[in-house]
């Protein structure tokens, strides 16, 4: 199971209709796969190969600034008393053969699963808050 990076720069990232802007510069953030695609059934003639019904399911691990609005609207959704649940996208430009073109991925099903953490940038000095939020679905389009 391999991690996908997105650069924090040049993606965008939207969670519940509003899109998450408080980066630091340079940053990044990754949409790690938390369980196998397929399982397979060793038989003694075969094997039986299925995809795995929670196959699509990832955590989205990223980090904006401590007391920015995103902060605020993330800090209001971990700690309320009913369950948020996040569904959005994350969209990157590329281009390829000079043609221009969108990856994106489809984010449903989702909710902070670890409480929040403070992250120091020594390069600028700016404190992040490092949020992580488990998709039941994750699909990438090109």
């Amino acid at each position: 199971m391999s991690t996908v990076t997105l650069a924090a720069d040049a993606t965008t990232l939207i969670l519940n209709g509003t899109p998450i802007l408080d980066f630091i510069a340079g940053d990044i953030f990754d949409l790690n796969p938390i369980n196998p695609l397929t399982s397979q059934v060793m038989g003694s003639v075969g094997v039986n190969i299925n995809k795995r019904s929670d196959a699509d399911a990832r955590n989205l691990v990223f980090r904006v600034l401590r007391y920015s609005d995103d902060d605020v609207f993330l800090n209001s959704a971990a700690n309320s008393e009913a369950l948020t649940i996040f569904n959005g996208s994350a969209k990157t430009s590329f281009n390829k053969d000079g043609i221009a073109g969108v990856e994106s991925w489809i984010l449903e099903a989702g909710s902070i699963t670890t409480q929040p953490t403070i992250v120091y940038n020594d390069t600028d000095g700016n404190s992040s808050m490092e949020y992580t939020i488990m998709f039941r679905f994750t699909q990438r389009n090109i």
